[in-house]
């Protein structure tokens, strides 16, 4: 074997123990960085912000662990580095190997080859191997070890550190025993919102969909006295499961905020509830623009309308409602055009192409469009909204020459009988889905419809009023328009109490009745007037207090001041902030602000910026400031007169 080949052989042997002993460098590097991360949470429970470098930062530490071996032992990569490495460690070759390396003073190439097989030794290069190998071997193992015998959950902690794990660190030194002081909430929403699930660690609030899954998770449940663990809401306190060591409570995000109260052994703690209300879609008619005539049904009408929601859309379509006819006798029809499955989309279009001739339209008739969007709300809705509605009307040349009449009721019973045939349409859907629906939303739902069912008994109401006392033209008395709106009326209130008692079933008959009577209503016979009574002129200064009736008018009474919420918020803060604790003060600012989160919505992110302060142990002073300039700004005064009452 040639003196070169020694030389390469070499080399290749101590590239490949440098290259052991760089990944070796930075394994211990990397662990050594786990472990005293590691420590550190073990003493502190650092934040997830924190625990998320760790990773990045042992591997940065581990690769320039490795660059530092490597750079030292860089003179492995010439063969003359290796060869006046060898010499260093073979004195008797007497540069043998150098000049090998380079020949250029030397030409006896086998001359060099005997002297170097004469006091080559192997063995020279055994040691410098085995020093740069096993220490770092030994470290590494050590490391490595002590990582091993850490708690899974803590090593959990910092190789995939996440929301929630919160749960797995371990409790630092002088923790209190409370089950409160490490609460993970995990919040799930309803499956119509293809939203992720979140999960918040300690929070102050938590803000979700309304019929979200909220679930709160703690550990303690092993200390003494399990029973004290309670979770107190507006609708009555809920007992924790227990599963080994961790405590849950399943709870639903509510349609209003709540302030949910946990107490353990005397210590307590509050978390407000924020619900986000999944708005109805937001629908606009882009074409056509105006209400138009046309004096013949000819034509092309485009229609075009776009939709948005702030969740997703489920479906988009065209509403066309045509009315034919005239005077008493007419027929409305209902179509849908142009439907559109977005999919869960957030935003979507809907048009069509309308032609008059093949429509059989005629004079007088009246062509009524509007868009419609409907969401996925499957909690609270679905979620439904329309755009405006334009009327397009075919020239009725007869009404030219009509004579001007002046009628003893205006009122138009057509709006109210579409009203409430949609609201029985409504009332039997919610019906048959009864099975199928949470019996909160069933009654949310039930309550809704009555509200609607008591808006269209005070529409009914009006048109009664209206027939019967139509003094403009000199009639005050019933009709028999009159008398079977009354019969509506009726129907219609027995309807309303029966939906407010969550009594779908019982309300149809009536709600059926009050249509029948509507019909009947708005087919009978009306009385019309052709023109007005002549009007009185009266002399107040002559027939002033010639009355012969005595007065007995009694003081009036005192006009109640009108409510003003932001005003009431702002006394309260004053008086939380003068007058409570710096221990309750948390408290009192968190219902403070639950209430205010409807009330005064702009002064709320100032109240919670005042409850982090004080969980951080900071002045709130500032935060409080603001709230109170936000309150005091938007105040309401009364507008009208100070006058309290008097005679």
């Amino acid at each position: 074997m040639t003196a070169i080949e020694r030389v390469r052989r070499a080399r290749a042997a101590l590239l490949g123990a440098l290259t052991a002993s760089a990944l070796l460098h930075a394994a211990a590097a990397f662990a050594l960085v786990l472990g005293l991360a590691a420590l550190l949470d073990a003493a502190t429970q650092a934040s997830l912000s924190i625990r998320k470098a760790v990773v990045p930062l042992a591997l940065l530490g581990a690769t320039v662990a490795a660059a530092v071996r490597l750079w030292r032992g860089r003179g492995a990569l010439g063969l003359t580095g290796v060869a006046l490495f060898i010499e260093e460690q073979t004195p008797g070759l007497q540069y043998a190997l150098v000049t090998a390396v380079e020949p250029a003073g030397h030409r006896d190439a086998s001359l060099l080859d005997r002297a170097v097989e004469q006091s080559w030794s192997s063995a020279a290069l055994h040691s410098p191997i085995r020093r740069a190998l096993i220490p770092p071997l030994l470290v590494g193992v050590v490391l490595l070890g002590a990582l091993a015998v850490l708690p899974r959950a803590a090593l959990s902690r910092i190789l995939d550190p996440r929301a929630g794990d919160a749960l797995l660190a371990p409790r630092g030194l002088g923790a209190p025993e409370s089950r409160l002081t490490t609460l993970v909430v995990v919040v799930t929403p309803p499956p119509y919102a293809r939203l992720p699930t979140e999960t918040l660690e300690e929070p102050l609030s938590v803000r979700a969909l309304v019929g979200s899954a909220i679930h709160l998770r703690g550990r303690g449940a092993a200390l003494p006295a399990p029973e004290s663990l309670r979770v107190e809401t507006p609708g009555g306190a809920v007992l924790p499961a227990i599963v080994g060591d961790t405590w849950s409570v399943s709870l639903r995000m509510p349609e209003a905020p709540q302030v949910v109260r946990l107490t353990d052994r005397g210590r307590s703690r509050l978390l407000t509830l924020e619900p986000v209300v999944d708005a109805s879609p937001t629908v606009v008619l882009r074409s056509p623009e105006r209400d138009t005539t046309y004096g013949l049904p000819r034509g092309i009408i485009s229609v075009d309308a776009t939709a948005s929601d702030d969740i997703g859309i489920e479906r988009v379509w065209i509403e066309l409602l045509l009315t034919t006819g005239g005077g008493e006798r007419f027929s409305t029809t209902t179509r849908t055009l142009a439907t559109v499955s977005p999919g869960g989309a957030r935003a979507a279009a809907a048009s069509i192409t309308i032609r008059l001739d093949t429509m059989r339209l005629g004079p007088g008739d009246v062509l009524n469009l509007r868009a419609v969007a409907r969401d996925g709300n499957t909690v609270s809705g679905p979620g439904e909204g329309s755009s405006e509605t334009r009327t397009i009307r075919i020239h009725d040349p007869s009404l030219a020459n009509a004579i001007p009449i002046v009628p003893a009721s205006v009122a138009v019973l057509d709006t109210t009988v579409l009203s409430q045939r949609m609201l029985i349409i409504r009332a039997e859907t919610l019906l048959v889905r009864r099975r199928r629906m949470p019996a909160d939303s069933f009654r949310v739902q039930s309550l809704r419809l009555g509200e609607r069912q008591l808006m269209l008994y005070d529409r009914v109401q009006a048109l009664i009023l209206e027939l019967e006392t139509a003094t403009d033209v000199g009639f005050v008395g019933e009709t028999e328009e009159s008398k079977l709106l009354r019969v509506a009326g009726v129907a219609m209130r027995r309807a309303e109490d029966e939906l407010r008692k969550i009594r779908v079933a019982e309300a149809l008959p009536e709600m059926y009745r009050a249509l029948d009577a509507l019909d009947k209503g708005r087919t009978s016979r009306r009385l019309y007037l052709r023109g007005m009574l002549p009007r009185i002129v009266v002399d107040l200064e002559q027939v002033r207090l010639k009355g012969t009736d005595s007065a007995s008018a009694g003081p009036r009474p005192a006009r109640l001041p009108l409510a003003d919420l932001r005003r009431a918020l702002l006394t309260r803060l004053d008086r939380i902030v003068a007058g409570t604790g710096a221990a309750a003060l948390a408290d009192s600012l968190t219902m403070l602000r639950a209430v205010a989160l409807t009330g005064a919505p702009d002064a709320a992110p100032l109240l919670a910026r005042a409850l982090e302060a004080i969980r951080g142990g900071t002045d709130p002073a500032a935060a409080l400031r603001a709230a109170r300039r936000a309150l005091d700004r938007a105040t309401e005064s009364a507008v009208l007169s100070p006058w309290r009452g008097g005679p």
